[in-house]
């Protein structure tokens, strides 16, 4: 028997291994085995079973079978196909972001000496000789004991001399939990042996009240299987030391029982009855049924505090009764605490959530429960989780639920795969045979239009929960209030007036401001020098509650220092501004108000979010300051004013999607005020009043931008009507960054002409000592997006046959944001 595994390696195709005699019958598609790769052991998923011997080729065997169920199921491996597919990238990215790196097990090369008469050097003397002293040690616990990190040379000259030998071994990263239980010893097997452990303990008043204490928590005890009682809530609730528990232990009146237990916290809570839907609410429900009649999928488009979640609740629990699973996919963590709090509101533990912020060993618990192994509570039918939820190992999918699904949190940067979850979702639901259901106040210009040629469904909510009015938005100009001298800071007279009302009123306050930090950089009055990142091409952002200047493209950071580092002058001016500076300046104006900052800098851990929001809700907060992170999905009765500080940052890129995304930002923050009783007010503050978007955002009016942007995307060969390929090619030397992308844009222009741009480089041209260079390719809707996809690898392959470009890195960005 053959098998071919899928190695966690970006590797052009899989690898084949034999199956021993022994392990035939443990072996299964999907399943977790070990194999050896250049005398390393790691390892891979079994992708194929068959009998036919490969020829001419020689194959290794495979190692062991490390799970006896397959990790992964066979609609997994047709998603993951067709990621790998679409995406153009390996099977084996795919599988190291699919899989928590809990499931992926670990090898360790380990150093051992050997029985060798060798002349040695110095240097081999001393590894040796720490090596001998351990026994064995890896190369990790080398370096360190040692304290050179150069000794790699050494050590390959020793194996060659036959002085060491090295051995490997595979682990698991994932470390089960286990929780201590306390019982009655095995040796009290009836009344009379426990009768005469009391007697014993006559004169042991601490260790009988103990023992009195446990039996007063069963009625009937039962000596076969007595009782069990964490160790923790027992010393806790009888006030008894450890000391007085270990003695009974010892006298075998108790004895301990580990149990392997889940990290998650579970909450038993009643359950609550779905509320009741509005007629809106319900027309909307019943129109999304009746197009998943005819549409796999539909587009939800509600204004802001609609309800849409309650209509999501309804449609998950139809699902549940068909005896289903639901995915509801989130774009940020930051949606998911108040989202899961309403969803176990209504349907309990069958709720779980999967997320980043989460431990690997609590990523690997929720997988498990998934799978259906090791269900510590029970099992989920319900998923709410960021992006990387769509490949946990689902079986039984009815329904998929995409909100805020213009959201770009959804696109994967950086590392291969750089898919899009909400276009997965689609094709996840298709491999299923399930639905899909997006939903948004400001829908993708590409959502829409699919949704209004009738590729989607199309479902409107109109009116908010309530028949609440949307909050009533206004312009102010920046450049008139500064000529007027009415500028305090970066605040309009009109928003300070506005939030000194709300503040007088007891409401809560919203401030929008899409950086973080408190200055984007620091200048030199005297020569014009700005201190810049040493390994990217970006000005250090200036933090105050640090005191550093830190980069938000690898993390490099530096403390404040007070005079150039070019010229020695002392005056250095703090340009521009963030969310920290508009903290400063707001506790200035309001020393009474509580004020607070919502953005990724202060949300380092998923407890921060979670108390952040709970001290909003709780309105321990008069004044939140955020980025986008604010402007996502959050939910709050008591905010009455949104302070947009600068919209015409979000207007000014050179991005054809940046009005696009300007709206969705502005119209979602927006929607954070007035979702109750109480008409809302936002505030815009801009150069441009008469901006056409701006405008837009006033009036929400999404049809009108939906309608001019979709002309100039049309005009200009953008998406919906044109597919976008975006070939970022990157390389320490620049030199050869521009050779390779130049010679790789001349081979795509042999099948793609007129539609290959560049390469260009990038506005941050230089991350993590990367030069970076990109090529966009647009194809019509009518060519092969396969064949091009071909042509398009074999340009790439053709390339790095070239010795200088061996190390020319090339990501391939389908579909880019």
């Amino acid at each position: 028997m053959y098998v071919d595994v899928i190695l966690p390696l970006a590797l052009s195709d899989v690898l084949t291994y034999s199956v021993p005699d022994e392990l035939i019958e443990d072996i299964d598609v999907g399943c977790s085995v070990v194999v050896y790769v250049k005398n390393k052991m790691l390892s891979a998923i079994v992708q194929k079973i068959y009998e036919d011997q490969p020829k001419p080729f020689i194959v290794k065997p495979i190692v062991s079978v490390t799970d006896k169920k397959p990790t992964v199921n066979r609609l997994q491996l047709d998603f993951w196909n067709w990621i790998a597919e679409y995406y153009m990238c390996a099977l084996g990215e795919v599988m190291n972001s699919a899989l928590p790196s809990g499931l992926k097990l670990q090898s360790n090369t380990h150093f051992f000496i050997a029985d060798c008469n060798c002349d040695v050097t110095e240097r081999e003397a001393e590894l040796y000789s720490i090596i001998e002293q351990n026994r064995k040690i890896t190369l990790q616990q080398l370096i360190k004991k040692s304290g050179r990190k150069t000794i790699i040379s050494a050590l390959k000259t020793m194996l060659a001399k036959k002085i060491i030998y090295v051995e490997e071994d595979i682990k698991s990263k994932y470390k089960p939990k286990f929780k201590t239980f306390i019982k009655l010893s095995q040796t009290i097997k009836n009344e009379d042996d426990l009768n005469t452990k009391l007697n014993y303990l006559k004169k042991a008043k601490a260790q009988e009240k103990l023992l009195i204490y446990y039996l007063s928590l069963s009625e009937n005890i039962d000596f076969a299987n007595p009782l069990k009682i964490p160790k923790t809530l027992l010393l806790s609730a009888s006030k008894t030391s450890l000391h007085v528990l270990n003695a009974c232990i010892e006298k075998q009146i108790f004895e301990t029982e580990n149990v392997e237990t889940s990290r998650i916290e579970t909450e038993n809570a009643e359950t609550q009855d779905l509320h009741k839907l509005t007629v809106a609410q319900q027309n909307a429900f019943d129109e999304i049924n009746k197009n998943f009649e005819i549409k796999n999928t539909v587009l939800l488009h509600g204004v802001t505090s609609s309800g849409k979640t309650e209509i999501y609740i309804k449609l998950i629990e139809f699902q549940l009764q068909q005896g289903k699973q639901v995915l509801f996919l989130l774009p940020e963590i930051a949606i998911t605490q108040q989202l899961l709090t309403r969803l176990k509101k209504v349907f309990g533990s069958k709720v779980g959530i999967y997320h980043s912020k989460y431990g690997e060993n609590e990523r690997v618990e929720v997988y498990n429960n998934v799978l259906g192994i090791k269900t510590y509570q029970h099992e989920y039918s319900i998923i709410a989780g960021v992006r990387s939820s769509l490949f946990l190992p689902f079986s039984n999918l009815g329904l998929i639920i995409v909100d805020e699904e213009h959201d770009t949190s959804y696109k994967q940067h950086d590392i291969a795969p750089l898919y899009n979850a909400r276009d997965a979702a689609i094709m996840l639901a298709q491999i299923h045979g399930a639905k899909t259901l997006l939903g948004s106040a400001t829908p993708s210009i590409e959502s829409f239009y699919n949704a209004k040629r009738g590729k989607y469904g199309l479902v409107k909510l109109a009116e908010r929960f309530g028949k609440v009015q949307l909050p009533k938005a206004e312009t102010v100009n920046i450049l008139r209030a500064y000529v007027k001298n009415q500028m305090n800071g970066h605040f309009t007279k009109q928003l300070l007036d506005a939030m000194y009302v709300a503040l007088k009123n007891k409401e809560q306050i919203i401030l929008f401001q899409n950086r973080r930090g408190f200055a984007p950089y620091l200048q030199c009055e005297n020569c014009g020098e700005i201190p810049y990142c040493r390994t990217c091409n970006v000005s250090l952002t200036y933090h105050k509650n640090t005191n550093e200047l830190r980069c938000h493209y690898c993390g490099y950071s530096i403390n404040l220092y007070q005079t150039c580092k070019n010229c020695g002058s002392e005056k250095l001016n703090k340009k521009g501004f963030g969310t920290e500076k508009i903290e400063d300046e707001v506790k200035i104006i309001f020393p009474e108000a509580n004020v607070a900052i919502f953005d990724a800098d202060s949300m380092q851990t998923r407890n921060a979010y979670v108390k952040m929001i709970r001290a909003f809700e709780n309105h321990e907060i008069d004044i939140l300051i955020g980025t986008q992170m604010i402007s996502k999905g959050l939910d709050f009765d008591n905010v009455s004013l949104v302070g947009i500080l600068n919209a015409d940052s979000m207007l000014n890129f050179s991005d054809f999607r940046a009005h696009e995304r300007a709206f969705q930002l502005m119209t979602q923050v927006g929607g954070r005020a007035g979702r109750r009783e109480k008409t809302g007010r936002v505030i815009i503050q801009t150069y441009n009043p008469d901006d056409k978007t701006i405008r837009n955002i006033v009036d929400n009016n999404y049809e009108n931008l939906f309608a001019r942007q979709i002309v100039e995307r049309k005009d200009f060969c953008y998406p919906p009507f044109f597919r976008l390929i975006n070939i970022i090619v990157k390389h320490k030397n620049i030199d050869i960054l521009n050779q390779a992308a130049n010679k790789l844009a001349d081979y795509m222009r042999t099948f793609s002409g007129e539609y290959v741009f560049g390469p260009e480089f990038p506005a941050i041209n230089k991350i993590r000592n990367e030069f970076i260079s990109n090529i966009l390719l647009k194809m019509q809707k009518t060519n092969s997006l396969m064949q091009i996809k071909k042509l398009l690898q074999q340009c790439i392959l053709h390339l790095q046959t070239e010795q200088k470009f061996k190390q020319v890195v090339i990501q391939i960005d389908v579909d880019p944001l």
